[in-house]
């Protein structure tokens, strides 16, 4: 199992100019560079922009870890993805160092948005072969998502999120994990490389459940299209307009 990914970089062109897309970015390339003033606001102040950057940098560190930033010429970053090894206080964390990694965050600045940033970073991050033998799990919780700066609702933006994740080939798993139950908009998704070895995979669906009253949900884990309905409709048959705001 290969721990570390060779730096790869890609470009996409949007109405205010190229960002570039680099993988496996290192910590003294993302110290040089500096956060677009959109970015973080969501999370602020309890969380400011300069502790999020300090916190790409010590990701970044960690060999097993997967930074992909968005960034222009001038040296702005406009948009990152964080994917490294899950704490070891969650449950995920026993596969921690095995082959299972978690996207802990996903974000474009405010004054990116709607250019298909998001999809690119993603794009470029499973389409590399560093993720090939292994899981990628992302989870959706509603209490982190900005329903401030795009005007949609949870049930909007939780599709949004899971169209976005779809694109990448991510499955929607259940899971009794307390955290994403507290929120019915909640939800646990995972990519799974095409080179997972069953004992990895096996591990991964055990994690699932301790609850053994949930083992009905066990079995094949649906696609996203199925999990939103025909045609992507949300329950009551609404369609929500398409954004980007992971």
């Amino acid at each position: 199992m290969s721990s570390t990914g060779e730096r790869k970089e890609e470009y996409l062109d949007t109405p205010r100019g190229r960002v570039r897309i680099r993988t496996h970015a290192h910590p003294e390339f993302i110290a040089a560079l500096r956060l677009d003033e959109g970015m973080g606001i969501f999370a602020a102040p309890h969380y400011p922009p300069s502790r999020e950057k300090k916190a790409l940098e010590r990701l970044a560190s960690n060999p097993e870890s997967d930074i992909i930033v968005a960034y222009t010429d001038e040296g702005v970053i406009v948009g990152f993805v964080a994917i490294a090894p899950p704490s070891s206080a969650e449950r995920w964390g026993r596969l921690s160092g095995k082959g299972l990694l978690e996207a802990m965050a996903i974000e474009v600045s405010r004054n990116w948005r709607s250019m298909g940033i998001a999809d690119k970073m993603l794009e470029c991050a499973v389409k590399d072969d560093f993720f090939a033998d292994k899981i990628v799990i992302c989870t959706g919780y509603s209490w982190h998502w900005d329903l401030e700066s795009t005007g949609l609702s949870k049930e909007e933006y939780r599709r949004m999120l899971l169209r976005y994740l779809e694109k990448a080939g991510f499955l929607y798993y259940d899971t009794d994990e307390p955290n994403v139950n507290l929120d019915a908009a909640n939800f646990f998704t995972a990519y799974i490389g095409p080179g997972v070895s069953e004992d990895l995979h096996q591990e991964f669906e055990r994690l699932l459940f301790k609850d053994p009253d949930w083992a009905e949900f066990r079995g094949r884990p649906p696609t996203i299209a199925e999990v939103l309905g025909k045609n992507g409709l949300l329950p009551g048959g609404s369609v929500p307009g398409e954004g980007e705001a992971p």
